[in-house]
């Protein structure tokens, strides 16, 4: 009986223990936050983070956009991804009446060769008859979104650490251990999107991004308003004169059904005899 006895305490005490862990257990689990680790010295010694962004216009007097562009965009594709990627470009052939053109292209250039790559680009348009009308620099300070982004990676990395070792312990109840894995799922798309974000500042920072302005303009006496009044008027005639000949082109088919009209009508009255009806004479009263 004694031996029972011990062996019921003993059942009692490892149940209380393992009411003790659970409960331990649980209080861990209703939480699964960390607290963030200080940003590192070498992440903060890095210095300054600048993302640069260039804007040029060229101004053409000939049609030569095309032939500057293509050969712009071929010396791009051949210094490499690593140092220049096409994002876009567009171009636009202007026809028999167009005198005034606009195309543009977007490029990414490598950051510490910026300047070369410009003053490349620059000589391209300046061989095909173009001009350099504006040229902008921008910079943005993105050191503290990196190291605001870097902290939260390492702090959303460390928590998924800690959510995995707890689902692969597989200590705790089936709710418990449902509820990790639901934290983890969601830890893990922050820390994707922190990745992300981390990522996309450093592309920024080592890819400035170039957009390049082409515009063609070759109005007649654009640099004279005299001349530019009696292209204007010419202008003005020849859409006048253009205006006319629509509306005849448009008419004409009408004028002959009518003409056409007109004819059957008077086959008709001879055919059968009929007269137009006259009209009834009065004759004025003798003066008596």
């Amino acid at each position: 009986m004694r031996w029972r006895n011990y062996a019921g305490a003993a059942a009692l005490l490892l149940a209380a223990c393992g009411s003790a862990q659970n409960s331990s257990k649980t209080a861990d689990m209703a939480t699964f936050e960390v607290i963030e680790p200080p940003a590192e010295p070498q992440r903060v010694a890095q210095g300054p983070q600048i993302a640069y962004s260039h804007t040029v216009s060229y101004a053409f007097g000939q049609p030569t956009v095309g032939q500057v562009q293509g050969q712009q965009l071929a010396l791009c594709r051949t210094l490499g991804t690593a140092r220049c990627v096409v994002v876009k470009s567009s171009l636009t052939t202007p026809g028999p009446g167009d005198h005034l053109v606009t195309d543009e292209a977007v490029l990414l250039i490598d950051a510490r060769q910026a300047e070369g790559i410009n003053r490349q680009l620059d000589a391209i348009a300046t061989a095909g008859g173009a001009t350099v009308t504006n040229r902008q620099v921008n910079a943005e300070d993105v050191t503290r979104q990196v190291i605001d982004v870097e902290a939260s990676a390492r702090a959303k990395q460390a928590l998924a650490d800690r959510l995995l070792a707890i689902i692969r312990s597989g200590k705790g109840n089936v709710g418990e251990l449902v509820q990790a894995e639901r934290a983890y799922a969601t830890t893990q798309q922050e820390l994707d999107a922190a990745r992300g974000q981390r990522a996309d500042l450093a592309r920024r920072v080592a890819m400035s991004a170039l957009t390049i302005r082409y515009a063609f303009d070759d109005t007649p006496g654009r640099d004279s308003p005299i001349v530019a009044s009696v292209v204007g008027a010419g202008d003005t005639l020849s859409d006048s004169v253009a205006t006319l000949l629509t509306f005849v082109i448009a008419a004409l088919p009408w004028g002959v059904l009518g003409a056409i009209c007109v004819m059957l009508l008077r086959w008709v009255r001879r055919r059968r005899g009929w007269r137009w009806p006259r009209r009834a004479t009065t004759v004025p009263p003798s003066v008596q």
